[in-house]
Protein backbone atom coordinates (compact mmCIF):
# COMPACT_ATOMS: atom_id res chain seq x y z
CA UNK A 1 0.00 0.00 0.00
CA UNK A 2 2.99 2.39 0.84
CA UNK A 3 4.22 1.98 -2.54
CA UNK A 4 0.91 2.62 -4.31
CA UNK A 5 0.38 5.89 -2.46
CA UNK A 6 3.61 6.93 -3.26
CA UNK A 7 2.95 6.46 -6.82
CA UNK A 8 -0.40 8.03 -6.55
CA UNK A 9 1.11 11.51 -4.15
CA UNK A 10 3.74 12.12 -7.46
CA UNK A 11 0.60 11.37 -9.95
CA UNK A 12 -1.10 13.95 -8.31
CA UNK A 13 2.19 16.63 -7.65
CA UNK A 14 2.82 16.10 -11.54
CA UNK A 15 -0.89 16.02 -12.46
CA UNK A 16 -1.49 19.50 -10.59
CA UNK A 17 1.61 20.53 -12.61
CA UNK A 18 0.27 19.70 -16.11
CA UNK A 19 -3.73 21.30 -15.11
CA UNK A 20 -1.46 24.30 -14.19
CA UNK A 21 0.24 24.86 -17.64
CA UNK A 22 -3.32 24.83 -18.64
CA UNK A 23 -4.09 28.75 -16.93
CA UNK A 24 -3.10 31.62 -18.83
CA UNK A 25 -3.92 33.88 -16.52
CA UNK A 26 -3.96 32.44 -13.07
CA UNK A 27 -1.38 30.63 -11.02
CA UNK A 28 -2.96 27.38 -8.98
CA UNK A 29 -2.61 29.02 -5.64
CA UNK A 30 -4.58 31.84 -7.22
CA UNK A 31 -6.93 29.38 -8.45
CA UNK A 32 -7.22 27.39 -5.48
CA UNK A 33 -7.82 30.67 -3.17
CA UNK A 34 -10.85 31.95 -5.34
CA UNK A 35 -12.22 28.56 -5.76
CA UNK A 36 -12.37 28.72 -1.36
CA UNK A 37 -13.56 32.54 -1.71
CA UNK A 38 -16.19 31.79 -4.04
CA UNK A 39 -17.97 28.78 -2.22
CA UNK A 40 -18.44 30.92 1.12
CA UNK A 41 -17.15 34.73 1.78
CA UNK A 42 -15.48 34.38 5.05
CA UNK A 43 -12.55 36.40 7.00
CA UNK A 44 -9.12 36.11 5.83
CA UNK A 45 -7.92 34.05 8.89
CA UNK A 46 -10.15 31.10 8.13
CA UNK A 47 -9.34 31.19 4.54
CA UNK A 48 -5.62 30.90 5.60
CA UNK A 49 -6.11 27.56 7.37
CA UNK A 50 -8.89 26.66 4.78
CA UNK A 51 -5.92 27.33 1.52
CA UNK A 52 -3.50 25.80 4.08
CA UNK A 53 -1.20 28.73 3.28
CA UNK A 54 0.29 31.01 5.98
CA UNK A 55 -1.11 34.15 6.43
CA UNK A 56 1.65 36.28 4.97
CA UNK A 57 1.17 33.84 2.12
CA UNK A 58 -2.33 34.41 2.07
CA UNK A 59 -1.83 38.42 2.28
CA UNK A 60 0.11 38.21 -0.90
CA UNK A 61 -1.95 36.01 -2.91
CA UNK A 62 -4.72 38.06 -2.07
CA UNK A 63 -2.98 41.20 -2.85
CA UNK A 64 -2.19 40.08 -6.10
CA UNK A 65 -6.17 38.73 -6.69
CA UNK A 66 -7.58 42.38 -5.37
CA UNK A 67 -4.87 44.16 -8.12
CA UNK A 68 -6.41 42.05 -10.91
CA UNK A 69 -10.35 43.23 -9.52
CA UNK A 70 -11.04 39.37 -8.76
CA UNK A 71 -11.82 39.53 -5.44
CA UNK A 72 -12.75 42.24 -2.82
CA UNK A 73 -12.22 42.87 0.59
CA UNK A 74 -15.28 44.14 2.24
CA UNK A 75 -16.01 44.99 6.28
CA UNK A 76 -17.10 43.15 8.72
CA UNK A 77 -20.45 45.09 10.25
CA UNK A 78 -19.49 45.64 13.83
CA UNK A 79 -16.19 44.81 14.01
CA UNK A 80 -13.79 47.76 12.82
CA UNK A 81 -10.75 45.27 12.15
CA UNK A 82 -12.85 42.53 10.55
CA UNK A 83 -12.62 42.23 7.34
CA UNK A 84 -14.33 39.44 4.75
CA UNK A 85 -13.27 38.43 1.53
CA UNK A 86 -15.68 38.29 -1.77
CA UNK A 87 -15.29 37.08 -5.16
CA UNK A 88 -16.17 40.02 -7.87
CA UNK A 89 -18.26 39.58 -11.17
CA UNK A 90 -14.60 39.81 -12.90
CA UNK A 91 -13.28 37.46 -10.55
CA UNK A 92 -16.06 35.03 -11.05
CA UNK A 93 -15.44 35.46 -15.02
CA UNK A 94 -11.79 34.70 -14.67
CA UNK A 95 -12.75 31.42 -12.40
CA UNK A 96 -15.17 30.50 -14.73
CA UNK A 97 -12.33 30.70 -17.63
CA UNK A 98 -9.66 29.21 -15.17
CA UNK A 99 -11.38 25.82 -14.77
CA UNK A 100 -12.66 25.40 -18.15
CA UNK A 101 -8.90 25.32 -19.44
CA UNK A 102 -7.91 22.78 -16.61
CA UNK A 103 -11.18 20.71 -17.55
CA UNK A 104 -9.82 20.93 -21.09
CA UNK A 105 -6.44 19.93 -20.58
CA UNK A 106 -7.93 16.90 -18.02
CA UNK A 107 -9.60 15.64 -20.75
CA UNK A 108 -6.81 15.38 -23.11
CA UNK A 109 -4.67 13.85 -20.77
CA UNK A 110 -7.65 11.10 -20.00
CA UNK A 111 -7.96 10.97 -23.76
CA UNK A 112 -4.69 8.62 -23.80
CA UNK A 113 -6.19 6.09 -21.46
CA UNK A 114 -9.04 4.07 -22.38
CA UNK A 115 -12.64 4.52 -20.90
CA UNK A 116 -12.38 2.51 -18.44
CA UNK A 117 -9.29 3.76 -16.77
CA UNK A 118 -11.01 7.48 -17.82
CA UNK A 119 -14.32 6.44 -15.38
CA UNK A 120 -11.89 5.18 -12.43
CA UNK A 121 -9.26 7.99 -12.95
CA UNK A 122 -13.03 10.72 -12.38
CA UNK A 123 -14.48 8.44 -9.71
CA UNK A 124 -10.73 8.16 -7.62
CA UNK A 125 -10.53 11.98 -8.18
CA UNK A 126 -13.93 12.52 -6.76
CA UNK A 127 -13.61 10.33 -3.78
CA UNK A 128 -10.22 11.98 -2.98
CA UNK A 129 -12.23 15.20 -3.25
CA UNK A 130 -14.81 13.70 -0.35
CA UNK A 131 -11.83 12.05 1.77
CA UNK A 132 -9.92 16.02 1.60
CA UNK A 133 -13.82 17.47 2.54
CA UNK A 134 -13.92 14.84 5.73
CA UNK A 135 -10.11 15.53 6.78
CA UNK A 136 -10.95 19.19 6.44
CA UNK A 137 -14.74 19.08 8.65
CA UNK A 138 -12.82 16.78 10.99
CA UNK A 139 -10.03 19.26 11.89
CA UNK A 140 -12.71 22.01 12.59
Amino acid sequence: MGSELSAAVRALAIGARVLERALDDMTLPQFRVMVLVASSPERANRLAERAAVSRPSLTGLLDGLEARGWVQRVEVEGDRRGVSLEVTARGSAALKQAERAMTRELEEVLRAGSAADRARVIDGLDALGNAVREHRHARR
